[in-house]
């Protein structure tokens, strides 16, 4: 109450009178039993107000008994802040209770409550914070309730604390004090702690921390923080950590000082061990069960602090899986494990350390520990070293690549196996597939496998030569330089589950290529090849052999698919194809030329060679089917006979054309009866041989048209008459069978009828001949008029005929 009169307020307590005269304010303080209330001028105070008794004014006043003060100012809460302060002194024993107590005149003051406590030499006393607990701020922070407290060990600020927090009590040797900083028109609310005496400890108080049974995390300072924490001084932090939680402690901050001896650190009483850390190193992480922490300064040099600013967090865990993974008997393999997602609730842990990530070393066995960790939430990778320095010296030359087998505890999904091959010196390496040939993995083209193989080059930045997956053409590949085989899966598969070898691998002697593969194509199968470092193509003057290899009656069609377009600065043969067992170029294109397509008819090399482009990069995708060999000689065999078959019946046919008109015009044949059995044809001047040198003239059938033809006609020219063609004529003759007479062999007789043979049609010499009777061929020439047939028969020219038989009835 302010104003130009007096105005008189009287507290029943007694404690306070309040007067204001005149723009002075004039309070009347009774202090508490034991309590000294202390009145201080702010040093940052700009006013000249001070605080008066009686005619004595001072900048401060210190107050014991019942004292009446004015204030020469009008708003002296501004300006002065208030400390009551109050002395407890613990002998052997000392169980109090301490509760703030306001004073209502000072209430728009900042005011601060303070206790010292103290005991005997040898003792230490302990503040308890069950009830309300403490929570550790920074110097420039604030509670929420405008409510802070401050605990001191001597002249050392242990730290400035708000209420409800973790800190439920702190150990203190020989003395120290708390205090309650309230600001100014601020309500008190008062809160009751205990202090009671206990055993001497022989360093700085110990810090009683018990951590909620829920997810939390909290922050601590050194004492002094920011300054410096005393020289050669120990503090020490005790966590109470409830069951099946597990903490974690982060440094945040710290200052590292130059130390005398020794080195500042932080060491942690464990169950069973103490684990001494550098403020540097990792710090304790997922620990299950309560501990220790103890922070241990060193003897430092002048102006050197250390200050140190940390954090613990606890979280409750499920199950934990733990494992040993025994490497003692690998060599040179690592096996690498990280979360799939940093911030996941899985905790790994190596060798009872927190990891992000682990590497676990072969020759060893490592001790693996996960809190609430799913398989999938795991990476897993492994690496492996092949070395072979000296030819000779490679034991066993030969190796397999396979997945390692790990252990089942090991929690993961392997995605990436990597083999490093070093090869020795002037060496190569060669590849060969356990399970069958492989193809290239080129873009466009399926990968029905569930890993696939990675093949790149060391030098040079790690030139990629190829990826690789199975049933493909490739049997082999052979690279002079050190190589990486990284093997993946295919959609996100588990290695693990790959138990056969993928490769084996050799050492071998050096190979005139930089690049060889072995290349066995199927069948009616387009197989497609690819340069090394396809599409990025391949390094200045390396080289590249394809070795393709098929069926001697198959034939391979080679066409370039894809050839990128480069500039060498002279005119460099890029591609050739070569037969096997032949040193001549079969085809050879320069580089920039395109190739066209060829077809080789039997197995050969595939070469390229790069030079240093002076524009682009040189890189080609080959095709290469094979086909069933085509046989040239039975194509033109046949195409020859097929000429001549059509030649052949082309004449033929005209032969035939040729007799069938020679055949109308021409008189048919006359066969005439002879009883001693020889038939031979009229006007011959010979006798055929007996039926026993040759029988093609016996007759199955007489056509009887025929055998007569030439007689009807005869009679046309005596008697007029016109016979019937092609018509049966009855015969009108006698029908009995006159006997024959056998006429004598060897007697001439002259030949009593007519002296002129039939007439004989013209026709071209050989028609009508029967291929089988060379008798037959001499009567055609004798027909058509050859003279030579007379030098070819045994009989004389002038024999006579036989006489012929005339048939009874016949009228000649």
């Amino acid at each position: 109450m302010r104003s130009l009169s007096f105005s008189l307020v009287f507290l029943l307590s007694g404690v306070l009178r309040w007067i204001s005269v005149s723009g002075n304010l004039t309070l009347t303080i009774t202090p508490r039993s034991g309590a000294t209330v202390h009145i201080n001028r702010s040093q940052t105070a700009q006013s000249k107000c001070e605080v008066c008794i009686g005619k004595l004014c001072q900048t401060s006043v210190t107050l014991i008994n019942n004292t009446e003060v004015v204030f020469n100012c009008a708003h002296p809460e501004d300006i002065f802040t208030v400390e009551i302060v109050k002395q407890i002194v613990c002998s052997k024993t000392c169980n109090e209770n301490i509760t703030s107590e306001e004073y209502p005149s000072l209430q728009n003051f900042s005011r601060t409550f303070t206790w010292n406590v103290a005991t005997q030499a040898q003792k230490a006393f302990s503040l308890n914070f069950t009830k309300a607990g403490l929570r550790q701020i920074r110097p420039t922070e604030s509670c929420q309730d405008k409510h802070v407290y401050t605990v001191s060990a001597g002249r050392t600020t242990l730290g400035r604390f708000c209420r409800h927090g973790t800190i439920k009590g702190m150990k203190v040797s020989n003395e120290g004090s708390v205090s309650l900083q309230v600001p100014g028109k601020g309500q008190l609310d008062p809160t009751t702690f205990d202090i009671s005496v206990g055993d001497h400890i022989p360093l700085l108080p110990i810090i009683k921390v018990s951590l909620p049974e829920e997810e939390s995390s909290q922050e601590f300072l050194s004492p002094n923080y920011p300054d410096s924490f005393p020289d050669n001084d120990l503090v020490t932090w005790s966590f109470r950590v409830p069951p099946k939680y597990y903490t974690t402690v982060r440094i945040q901050n710290y200052t590292d000082p130059k130390c005398q001896r020794k080195d500042a650190r932080l060491e942690y009483q464990l169950y069973t061990k103490t684990v001494v850390k550098k403020l540097s190193e990792n710090q304790l992480s997922e620990y299950q069960g309560s501990f220790n922490l103890s922070l241990q300064n060193c003897p430092m040099q002048p102006s050197s602090t250390l200050s140190l600013r940390f954090s613990i967090s606890a979280i409750k865990r499920g199950s934990e899986v733990r494992c040993n993974v025994d490497l003692r008997k690998e060599k040179e393999l690592q096996i690498h494990i990280k979360k799939r997602k940093p911030k996941s609730a899985c905790v790994l842990k190596l060798n009872s350390q927190i990891q992000e990530t682990a590497t676990i070393f072969s020759s060893r066995i490592s001790y693996l520990s996960f809190y609430d960790c799913a398989e999938e939430d795991l990476l897993l990778n492994i690496n492996q070293n092949i070395a072979c320095q000296q030819q000779t010296d490679c034991a066993p030359p030969e190796f397999s690549l396979r997945v390692p087998v790990l252990e089942k505890c090991l929690l993961g999904v392997l995605q990436q196996v990597t083999w490093r091959l070093y090869v020795p010196q002037h060496g190569a390496v060669e590849l060969m597939f356990p399970l069958g040939s492989q193809q290239q993995s080129l873009a466009g083209q399926t990968c029905n496998s569930s890993v696939l193989l990675t093949v790149t080059e060391h030098e040079q930045g790690n030139i990629t030569v190829g990826q690789f997956c199975p049933q493909g053409p490739i049997h082999k590949v052979q690279i002079r330089s050190n190589i990486t085989v990284t093997a993946s899966p295919v959609d996100s598969n588990d290695l693990r589950q790959i138990t056969h070898a993928l490769l084996k691998g050799s050492f071998m002697e050096t190979i005139n290529e930089h690049y060889i593969f072995t290349v066995l194509p199927k069948k009616d199968t387009s197989v497609l090849l690819a340069t090394p470092a396809w599409p990025v193509g391949m390094r200045p003057y390396s080289t590249v052999s394809w070795i393709v290899s098929f069926p001697s009656q198959l034939e391979a069609q080679v066409v370039f698919t894809n050839v990128s377009q480069v500039s060498c600065p002279n005119q460099h043969k890029g591609i050739k194809v070569q037969k096997q067992g032949s040193r001549d170029e079969t085809y050879s294109w320069r580089i920039g030329e395109k190739p066209k397509d060829v077809v080789v008819e039997e197995s050969f090399y595939l070469n390229m060679s790069n030079c240093r482009p002076s524009k682009g990069s040189f890189s080609v995708v080959s095709q290469i089917t094979l086909l069933k060999r085509k046989n040239k000689i039975l194509s033109i065999t046949l195409s020859v006979l097929s000429v001549l078959l059509v030649l052949v019946v082309a004449v033929l046919a005209v032969v035939c054309i040729i007799n069938r008109k020679k055949k109308k015009q021409a008189a048919p044949d006359v066969s005439i009866y002879n009883p001693n059995g020889h038939a031979f044809l009229p006007g011959l001047h010979g006798i055929p041989k007996t039926t026993e040198d040759e029988d093609v003239h016996i007759y199955h059938c007489i056509d009887d048209t025929m055998v007569y033809g030439h007689l009807l006609k005869d009679g046309t020219e005596m008697n007029h008459f016109e016979p019937a063609v092609d018509s049966y004529q009855a015969f009108t003759g006698p029908t009995e069978r006159q006997p024959l007479t056998e006429p004598e062999v060897g007697v001439y007789r002259l030949f009593t009828g007519s002296q002129s043979a039939p007439e004989v049609p013209d026709r071209a010499p050989g028609q009508g001949r029967n291929p089988f009777s060379k008798d037959q061929q001499i009567a055609d020439k004798e027909i058509n008029g050859d003279n030579s047939a007379q030098n070819e028969t045994n009989t004389t020219q002038d024999l006579q005929t036989a006489p012929i038989a005339q048939p009874e009835g016949y009228d000649s």
